[in-house]
């Protein structure tokens, strides 16, 4: 279910800022194997009183793909350091929500992703 969220997610993204934008993510992505903390990301805080299992963080990296609010796209993913594991959580931008998606939202979404 998780996965074709995920994917539902990125193709109206793509309908929104064109074909080039389903690459950009996927090189993000990429990226995030070398540098799971790039300059543009930050510690992210975690939605209501979900607790993480040991070793994952939250973090929220800013991508800038065009002028405007669609434009301003934030990409949510899960670090886990002692596996080395990234898990992308959320992809959206300021027209879809102007701070970030509801907590409830975001906290179903970790636990299905960390499956507790």
């Amino acid at each position: 279910m998780y996965y074709k969220q995920i994917s539902i997610i990125i193709q109206k993204l793509a309908k929104t800022l064109g074909v080039d934008f389903v690459e950009l993510v996927a090189e993000v992505l990429e990226n995030l194997i070398d540098d799971q903390y790039p300059i543009n990301s930050r510690h992210e805080p975690l939605p209501g009183k979900i607790q993480l299992l040991e070793g994952w963080t939250f973090h929220n990296l800013e991508l800038k793909v065009s002028k405007g609010a669609s434009g301003q796209v934030r990409l949510m993913y899960l670090v886990n350091n002692i596996d080395c594991v990234i898990k992308l959580v959320w992809i959206y931008n300021h027209e879809q929500f102007a701070k970030r998606p509801a907590g409830k939202d975001l906290k179903s979404v970790i636990k299905e992703i960390l499956e507790f």
